[in-house]
């Protein structure tokens, strides 16, 4: 997940966490029997994933944490030893850098692995996996690096939990004339390459779908919206400078107006009257053989 900083997936897990469709995780979190249960997280980030889904797992789990940016990594095993050390569980971190949580009634044990998941997808080993996750990722993918996911589920047939790719709808409030022409440009810059060829962006949960039920899965979706307001000003002012520095530089003869825009834009979410609804989807798969 390199190009995102720990301290903005600190900001947005709050709202990650409370985007995502409780049914889906549940049923995930059901599809996996045996103990202890092993999960592949793919662009793990800071490990968020792990903090919302093993304690809806349960049981005793080993958890791949898998992620190329060092910066990520090192957040990682301080994130979840912060997280570990607040609900009073027991945590070490041992000398090969695998962590080791215990909650009383279960074990937890999580390693980070460095991997380039565009140059080394193939090295990820599913065979010995109960199921796979990922969260705001999607989206980054080019539909060639899906294939390439799609196969080795395929070969290794796993429930797949992807969280949180955008969809396109983004919905501010009140409405402003300028935001049709943000969109536009907000969507052509999702479209660019992420480092995976050029991104699915909004297409990614459709594409994604289409091809696991072309390969013997069973897939669902659900909607896992951001709604922010007064009570996320930083990440509401970040939404703001975000769509106009896209904006502008995908639009540059629009600037003056886009400029105008994110003024006024700031000026309603310090007065408390802005509200933002990003469109998100979770999607489920699981293997029908």
């Amino acid at each position: 997940m390199s190009g995102f900083s720990p301290e903005w997936l600190a900001q947005r897990e709050p709202l990650d966490a409370a985007a995502r469709d409780p049914g889906l995780a549940q049923a995930f979190a059901d599809s996996i029997a045996r103990t202890p249960r092993r999960i592949v997280d793919l662009g793990a980030g800071t490990g968020a994933n792990l903090r919302l889904l093993a304690p809806l797992i349960g049981g005793d789990q080993d958890w791949l944490l898998i992620d190329n940016d060092p910066a990520l990594l090192t957040a990682q095993r301080r994130e979840i030893g912060r997280w570990a050390r607040e609900h009073g569980w027991g945590f070490t971190q041992e000398a090969d850098g695998i962590a080791q949580i215990t909650t009383g009634s279960a074990r937890w044990r999580v390693r980070s692995e460095p991997l380039d998941l565009q140059a080394a997808l193939e090295q990820v080993v599913l065979h010995d996996a109960d199921g796979v996750t990922t969260t705001a990722f999607l989206d980054l993918v080019s539909s060639e690096w899906v294939d390439r996911l799609c196969r080795m589920l395929s070969g290794s047939p796993r429930p797949l939990l992807a969280t949180l790719s955008v969809d396109g709808r983004r919905r501010w409030n009140p409405a402003m004339q300028a935001d049709a022409r943000l969109h536009r440009a907000f969507e052509h810059h999702q479209a660019g390459d992420k480092g995976f060829g050029a991104a699915l962006g909004i297409a990614a949960v459709d594409e994604m779908a289409a091809r696991l039920a072309r390969v013997g899965f069973s897939v669902h979706t659900a909607r896992s919206d951001w709604v922010m307001a007064g009570d996320h000003p930083a990440l509401l002012a970040q939404m703001i400078d975000e769509a106009v520095t896209v904006g502008c530089e995908v639009d540059p003869g629009a600037a003056p107006e886009f400029i105008a825009w994110a003024a006024r834009r700031h000026a309603q979410a310090a007065n408390g009257e802005l509200t933002l609804t990003i469109g998100h989807r979770d999607l489920l798969a699981l293997p029908l053989a």
